[in-house]
C-alpha cells in the first residue's frame, strides 16, 4: 500500500511504523469476540533516527478500540526538533469536506482537515504548540468529532490517563511494541475460539 510523497514526507518513516501498528487493528476486528471489550491499548512512544540526517523523530500515540477489536479512533504527537504536530484518526465513511473537531477536556476546539484516507482509518493533522501538550498532560480526555454519512456528529474520546508519563519517557523498542500487538491478537483470536466453541457445545445438547 503506497501513501502519497506529501504524506510520507511529512510524516517521516516512524509515523509510517505506527500507521502499520495502528492499522492492525483490522485483524482485531476479524477474532475478537462480539460484545467483548478487548483490553484498551495504553500509550505508547517510538523514536526513530534517520541515518543521513540524525534528526530524530518520535510520535506518542494511543488507540480506542470498539468491542469488535476494531481501531475506533487514534491520536498521535509527532514530534521533531523543531515542529511538533497532532495526527488524529478516524474510521473511514465520513464527510470529508465537514473535516473533524479536536478538543482536550472542555478547552477550544481546533478544526483538523483530512489529509489522507486509508481503507481502515482517515487521518487528519496540525501543528500544535508546547501549550497544547500542557493543556492534554493536565487534561482527562481528548475528543475527536468527525460526521457521519447522515450529518450526524459521532465523538470518539481517548483517554489521556498516562500521557504525560509516556510523553515524557525514553522512546519503546519498536520490537516489544510489536510482540505486545501479537499478544493481544492472539488473546483475541483465543477468546473467538473459546466462544465457537462454546456455542456448538450448546447446539449439540439441545
Amino acid at each position: 500500500m503506497k501513501l502519497s510523497n506529501r504524506f510520507v514526507n511529512h510524516a517521516g518513516r516512524a509515523i509510517l511504523a505506527v500507521l502499520l501498528v495502528l492499522l492492525s487493528g483490522q485483524a482485531f476486528a476479524q477474532t475478537a469476540t462480539q460484545g467483548e471489550r478487548p483490553p484498551q491499548p495504553d500509550w505508547r512512544k517510538l523514536c526513530s533516527e534517520n541515518p543521513k540526517t540524525k534528526e530524530v523523530v518520535c510520535v506518542t500515540t494511543r488507540q480506542l478500540l470498539a468491542t469488535t477489536g476494531q481501531v475506533l479512533a487514534a491520536v498521535t504527537i509527532q514530534e521533531k526538533k523543531d515542529s511538533k504536530m497532532l495526527l488524529v484518526a478516524v474510521p473511514p465513511a465520513m464527510l470529508i469536506r465537514q473535516g473533524l473537531v479536536v478538543k482536550v477536556d472542555g478547552g477550544s476546539e481546533q478544526a483538523v482537515s483530512f489529509s489522507i484516507c486509508l481503507p481502515n482509518l482517515c487521518f487528519g493533522d496540525i501543528k500544535i504548540t508546547d501549550e497544547y501538550i500542557a493543556a492534554m498532560k493536565r487534561g482527562q480526555n481528548i475528543v475527536i468529532t468527525a460526521t457521519n454519512q447522515r450529518a450526524k456528529q459521532l465523538n470518539f474520546g481517548v483517554s489521556l490517563a498516562g500521557f504525560t508519563a509516556s510523553y515524557d519517557g525514553p522512546g519503546e523498542d519498536p520490537r516489544k511494541l510489536q510482540a505486545d500487538q501479537k499478544k493481544l491478537q492472539d488473546e483475541l483470536a483465543e477468546r473467538a475460539e473459546k466462544a465457537r466453541n462454546d456455542l456448538i457445545k450448546a447446539q449439540q445438547n439441545q
